[in-house]
């Protein structure tokens, strides 16, 4: 009975999820209540602070879903029996983060996640400004520091210039993929969205390496 209660419980801490992450894509974080969460799935406000304490909580764990999804995506990667992305090199993540874009357009889900992250919240309010830094000091590997990252290691390996700063290339190519991905969702991408971030990244790699 225990069992069956927690798996229950699960369930419904799940279908929490993913009611509030369609609201809030649709309406914005700021105008959704655990009210419009709870009415959704026809439940109490009260079952819903059950499960969550806080919009602030349940968005967190939004985001720490997604990012556990990336970090075995990108763990893929990895040579059999490494548990380490010590030896992840530029042209390794790109090549990730192209099949991530392709995901992202395709899955609903993961493309209302990240219109939430990038149109629907507010980050300048003081509540949510401060879950932006927790955000940014966060130890957890998602895209930006697999871009980092990458490019320190190519830096060490001898591929790539000592001069390149690895939070530009990070920067520019996170700027790139946020840019090509929001214009494919809206349907203003002219051109193919894998073939344009192929070329793109391609391009900053040759710039890079070690001459």
């Amino acid at each position: 009975m225990a069992r069956r209660a927690k798996e229950e419980a699960a369930k419904t801490r799940e279908r929490i999820l993913a009611s509030a992450l369609s609201l809030f894509a649709k309406k914005g974080y700021d105008h959704v209540t655990f009210n419009d969460i709870a009415a959704r799935l026809k439940m109490t406000k009260g079952a819903v602070y059950w499960h969550f304490e806080s919009k602030e909580k349940l968005l967190l764990e939004l985001v720490s879903q997604m990012l556990v999804r990336f970090e075995s995506e990108i763990a893929a990667l990895l040579p059999p029996g490494e548990n380490t992305f010590d030896r992840l090199s530029f042209p390794d993540v790109a090549d990730m983060m192209v099949r991530h874009a392709i995901q992202t357009v395709s899955d609903s889900k993961k493309a209302a996640f990240f219109m939430l992250m990038h149109e629907q919240i507010r980050w300048s309010s003081a509540s949510m400004n401060s879950f932006r830094e927790d955000l940014l000091k966060s130890k957890k590997f998602g895209p930006w520091e697999a871009f980092n990252v990458a490019v320190q290691n190519d830096i060490r390996g001898g591929r790539v210039s000592s001069e390149v700063d690895s939070l530009e290339i990070a920067s520019c190519c996170m700027a790139l993929w946020n840019g090509l991905v929001r214009s494919n969702i809206d349907k203003f991408l002219q051109c193919d969205l894998e073939a344009t971030l192929k070329k793109a990244y391609a391009a900053i790699w040759r710039d890079i390496q070690k001459k």
